[in-house]
Formats: structure tokens, sequence, C-alpha cells
């Protein structure tokens, strides 16, 4: 799940491998009532009911890392508000990383989707709109590299972290100091979205892994980074997840929550909908 430039970084991954099968577990599951699923290679395309209706523009919704028939059902929760494209690779987050790597990648993909789209609505009237980001886990791997290529990141409107920025630390390990070199990406957004440009929601458990930075410390990175401070704000949510602080400035959310355990890593996945509806919403 975790991708850096330090061998230091292998040490806990076997930790999270039973958090990766739990993620990708359900793939076989039936398609959530109401969407009908397109294959593009690996890529599955979930589409709702009269999907054309909601253009012209048509919202595309990009989720990596998560079983398609959880995140459909996370997308039903709010509306299904355009079409979602999901990525959920075998590995760890290298995978994901390796797979967005190459110059263009997010370009191609949205290109072969939009060719299978159109194959099944051929008649005009609709194009593809506002592209939103979302990713949980080992997808951030992923994520890093597409806001390393211009284009890509001018292209993504909203991102959505679910329990899925992770780090290398940079010097020494027991200094627990994050790598601003693999934070660039994400505060660059946050600037960003803290000024009302893009919109951007950070979920975060309170799990502590072995030999490079947390959920936690990666989004306290990038409060400090914008001279933030978090507010202690417990907080019930759907689903058992456990708010204890929250951070937010324009069009951005931090979101921290209880749990260090694999089910309460989950509830982040199977919680998307909630974190989803936030950038839905006007800031």
């Amino acid at each position: 799940m975790i991708t850096t430039r330090s061998p230091v970084l292998r040490a806990g991954c076997a930790v999270f491998a039973l958090l990766l099968g739990a993620a990708r577990a359900g793939c076989a599951e039936p398609v959530a009532p109401g969407f009908k699923q397109l294959r593009v290679g690996t890529v599955v395309v979930s589409l709702p009911a009269a999907w054309t209706r909601r253009g012209p523009d048509l919202p595309v919704w990009l989720h990596l890392h998560g079983a398609p028939s959880v995140v459909e059902a996370q997308f039903a929760s709010i509306g299904a508000p355009g079409i979602l494209v999901n990525v959920t690779l075998p590995g760890l987050s290298k995978v994901y990383a390796d797979r967005f790597a190459a110059p263009g990648a997010l370009a191609e993909l949205l290109t072969a989707v939009e060719a299978v789209l159109r194959a099944e609505a051929p008649e005009p009237g609709w194009r593809l709109g506002e592209l939103t980001v979302t990713s949980f886990s080992a997808g951030f791997g992923g994520v890093r590299q597409l806001l390393r290529e211009p284009a890509a990141f001018d292209r993504i409107t909203a991102l959505v972290m679910a329990d899925s920025i992770y780090c290398g630390y940079t010097g020494d390990p027991k200094d627990k100091q994050v790598d601003p070199s693999l934070m660039e990406g994400f505060l660059r957004f946050a600037r960003l979205a803290a000024d009302g440009h893009k919109r951007m929601v950070i979920s975060h458990s309170a799990q502590v892994p072995e030999g490079y930075a947390s959920t936690t410390e990666t989004a306290d990175f990038l409060i400090r980074a914008l001279g933030g401070r978090k507010v202690e704000e417990p907080a019930g949510w759907d689903g058992g997840l456990q708010l204890l602080s929250h951070y937010r400035t324009g069009g951005l959310e931090i979101l921290g929550f209880a749990g260090i355990g694999p089910e309460d890593h989950m509830r982040h996945l199977r919680g998307l909908g909630l974190l989803l509806a936030r950038v839905t919403s006007k800031p």
C-alpha cells in the first residue's frame, strides 16, 4: 500500500495486507441496483439510470481502490450525480502509481471511457464534464502521480481522500518528519481548495503504522503548512464513524476520526458517500 523512495517504508506493509484484501473483497458482488456496468479493460464504468440526462456536461467520478459494488452503493447514496469509473487493482500503492505514471494516462483513460459511452449513447447532447477523483487506502499512489502531471492536476475539480494519504519520512525515521516532496501535489491542491478554486475532503483514522507517516500525520502536515489549526469536534457519524477533529477553510475539509484497527479503516470506504456529499455541497 505504501510507495515511496525509502526501503524503510516496507516495514509495516504486512499490517495493511489485510486491509488491502478487505478493500478488494466483494469485487464479484452483484451490480448495485440502478446501475449498468461496462468494462474498459480492468476498469469498471458504472452507469446510473438515464445517465445521459445528467448532462450536457456529464460529471465523472473516478475512484481508486474499492470493490465496485461498495463504491456504487456509496455513489447512489448521494443520488449518483454522473458516471462512476472504478480502478481497483491487485497489489499495494505501487500498482496505482504505475497505472498513472505515464504522461497522459488520465486523458487516455477518459478517452477510452468516453468511447464505450458513445457506443451506448451515440446521440449528441452530452460530453464528459467535471472530474472528481476519490481514493481509499492504497489508491493514494495513483492520486499522487496524477497530481504530478499539470494537465491531470488541472482536469481534477474535486478530490476526496478517504483514509488514504500515506507518506514516507525524510531524514531519520525516528524524527517522523513527513517528506514534503511526496506531499507537494496534495499541498498544492489543498491550497487551491482553501482559496476556493478546488474542492478537497480528507478523512483519516487514528491508525499508527510503523516506519512511515500515517494518514493523521499527513493531514496534520497539510494543516500546519496552511497555517491552520484543527478543532476538536467529537460527534458520531453513520456507519460507526466517530469524528474527533475538524479543519475547514474555503473548499477544504480535513476530518479526523477515531479507530486504529482494520474495521475502523474500512469504515472510510463504506462511508465514502458521507464524504462525497461534502464536495457536492457549496463551501
